[in-house]
């Protein structure tokens, strides 16, 4: 016996089938309303009519079909598809059997003498009543039926999430429109949020509409909802707060995600898979700045560029950024083949015309850098993000973390001045300034190697700022592992502050600095509030669904060797002044010299002589308001103390 259902796909995909059975429906409609046009006038006269209306009904029957059939053809009404009938295929529908209408009145007028004699003109307004009723009920029945078998398909079932909506009725509406095949896969919507006060009380799809963002908590708990989906506008930082907040102090189990792109809403582009978590970025209430994409061009475009640390975290996004603006070549040197390999495989996917030469080189190694430099025919500007950065690490590690981050960066500055470079870049950290750990003193003595090298064609920058959200290393992603295993999460201290920023906005500003052209200077981003890692973790756990101290403990382990409860950005005797480039700041010129030069030479025999406590001292004694030897004294032993 055959399948049934597969007989009825069949006929379903076949074109002159549907058609057909489109025109049959046509007719018989157009018949039978030609029909009733004339019964309700009998009925309206009790069937006291002239009998030349009966004639009439009998004479013009062909006309009247023949009229329509060419009115449903010439705005292609056979074409639509009746699943997916829409508002504007009723304006449509009921433009064209107006048109008909009218032609119809016309060709009977004309075929009658030229009067209406004999002919009960109310028909034709009875006619296109009924005709328009047909054809929008039978399209809207099609349609009604298709969204409860979905409904059905997809229906509410016991695990399926219920979801709180936040945003403009305008873009919900369209996300439930853009969603409907997908409803099961995003989940039963049960309230929408919005701050519109006049639709208060009302509903969309039949769901109730509340005005107030401080009820989403109440509305979770009261409707057991588990997901709240957020819409643009309400996707900035500080309604997110106030949605997340308005949850966690109910300290109620919930998933925060968003909806990226209005325009993807209005568009019906909206697929599940775009909807993403709310992220800890999503909460940072970081300034928007304005960049000069057009200057950023102009420096960048149909130069030879060189990326050190190109695999790493900021060196990474360097390259992304940098390939935008159309540089005749690009190099990436990278220590790692694995993260070049990455970097590289990427890249090549949005090449242009853009030359990329991937080279496996160490910084400290001169022939390295030089074999790059050689490779690309020369270099104009060099980005120096290659560098060891985990304070604690390079604690333990202390020779390695002055051998990379500072003879590292001499060698690369004098093959640099060798070669002709126009412009070098230190990315920097705001461990730099009065360092109490060595990563943070190794970073400020490679600012010095540039800022005090001697005249010569290379201008030399270091760009200072702070901690960058997801990058290897930080606590976002440590975060982030230690949630997914169901914790504890580890802070060191209640009151440890940090600086904020994603990596976009890093190193935008960064390539903003570098624009400056400012020769031998240390400039500085501005990076807003800092941000309490106690906080920080708190919202990263209410994020993920879960609630602090309860679900996922929290566990508070100290500080570790080197780190401090705060950063700044500046010392007490570092002038700034603004630049002309938004939240971009420059230290005004000084000298160090009081503290002693830098010997390159005399670090390389610390280093070889593995004089660990040496090599403190020195460091020390060269970087005012230096504390790398807070809880020290002389005698101590090289042993790293804790902080």
């Amino acid at each position: 016996m055959p399948n049934v259902s597969k007989i009825t796909d069949a006929l379903r995909e076949n074109v002159l089938f549907r058609r057909a059975m489109g025109f049959a429906w046509h007719i018989a409609g157009i018949a039978f309303c030609w029909w009733c046009s004339f019964e309700i006038l009998a009925i309206r006269f009790e069937y006291e009519l002239d009998p030349e209306f009966d004639w009439a009904y009998t004479e013009y029957l062909w006309l009247a079909i023949l009229v329509f059939l060419s009115v449903i053809i010439v705005f292609r009404l056979y074409q639509g598809l009746w699943r997916f009938f829409t508002f504007r295929d009723c304006v449509v529908t009921g433009v064209a059997f107006l048109s008909g209408t009218l032609v119809l009145a016309l060709a009977i007028f004309l075929f009658n003498g030229r009067t209406f004699a004999g002919f009960p003109r109310s028909v034709f307004l009875i006619n296109f009543m009924l005709i328009l009723g047909w054809e929008i009920a039978g399209r809207g029945f099609v349609r009604l039926l298709r969204e409860w078998r979905i409904e059905r398909a997809f229906g509410a079932s016991p695990d399926q999430k219920r979801v709180v909506l936040v945003g403009k009725p305008e873009e919900c509406d369209g996300l439930i429109r853009s969603l409907n095949r997908q409803a099961g896969q995003l989940g039963k919507i049960v309230a929408i949020v919005t701050e519109e006060a006049r639709h208060k009380g009302g509903k969309l799809h039949g769901i109730r509409i509340s005005t107030d963002l401080e009820s989403v908590g109440e509305l979770v708990a009261n409707l057991g909802a588990e997901v709240v989906l957020i819409l643009p506008p309400y996707t900035g930082p500080n309604r997110v707060r106030r949605i997340v907040d308005s949850v966690s102090d109910l300290q109620l189990k919930c998933e925060f995600r968003v909806v990226p792109s209005v325009d993807d809403i209005t568009a019906g582009k909206v697929d599940v898979s775009q909807i993403r978590k709310v992220e800890i970025e999503d909460l940072l209430n970081r300034k928007s700045h304005d960049i000069d994409f057009e200057r950023l061009r102009e420096f960048i475009s149909g130069k030879r560029i060189l990326i050190t640390g190109a695999g790493g975290s900021i060196g990474s996004e360097i390259c992304r950024q940098v390939l935008k603006l159309a540089p005749k070549s690009m190099t990436l040197f990278e220590v790692s083949e694995f993260l070049l390999f990455e970097i590289e495989r990427e890249l090549q996917a949005e090449i242009g015309e853009t030359k990329i030469i991937a080279v496996t080189g160490d910084v400290k190694k001169t022939y390295d850098v030089r074999k790059a430099i050689d490779r690309a025919g020369g270099i104009d500007i060099i980005f120096h993000a290659a560098a060891y950065k985990h304070v604690d690490l390079m604690e333990r590690n202390p020779f390695s973390c002055f051998e990379n981050n500072v003879v590292g960066t001499a060698t690369l500055a004098q093959v640099a001045e060798e070669a002709g470079v126009e412009q070098f870049v230190l990315i920097s950290s705001d461990k730099a300034v009065r360092p109490t750990s060595l990563m943070g003193a190794s970073k400020r003595l490679a600012e010095r190697v540039l800022i005090e090298r001697s005249p010569c064609v290379t201008k030399y920058q270091a760009v200072r700022f702070g901690n960058v959200l997801g990058s290897s290393g930080s606590v976002v992603p440590i975060f982030k592992k230690q949630i997914a295993k169901g914790g504890p999460v580890t802070v060191s201290s209640k009151e440890v502050t940090r600086f904020f920023m994603t990596i976009p906005e890093a190193v935008e500003l960064v390539l903003a600095a570098s624009a400056i052209g400012e020769d031998r200077r240390v400039l500085v981003l501005e990076m807003g509030k800092p941000v309490k890692i106690d906080t920080l973790a708190r919202k990263m756990i209410e994020l993920s669904g879960f609630v602090p101290d309860v679900d996922i403990p929290i566990i508070y382990t100290g500080l570790k060797s080197g780190e401090k409860e705060y950063e700044e950005l500046l010392t007490d005797d570092e002038n700034v002044t603004r630049t002309e480039v938004d939240r971009i700041w420059v230290v005004a010129r000084k000298s160090e010299a009081e503290k002693g030069s830098l010997d390159i030479g005399h670090l390389l025999e610390l280093i070889d002589e593995q004089k660990e406590q040496a090599i403190r001292e020195y460091a020390h004694s060269l970087i005012p308001g230096s504390r790398l030897m807070d809880g020290r004294n002389d005698s101590s032993s090289g042993k790293v103390a804790a902080s």
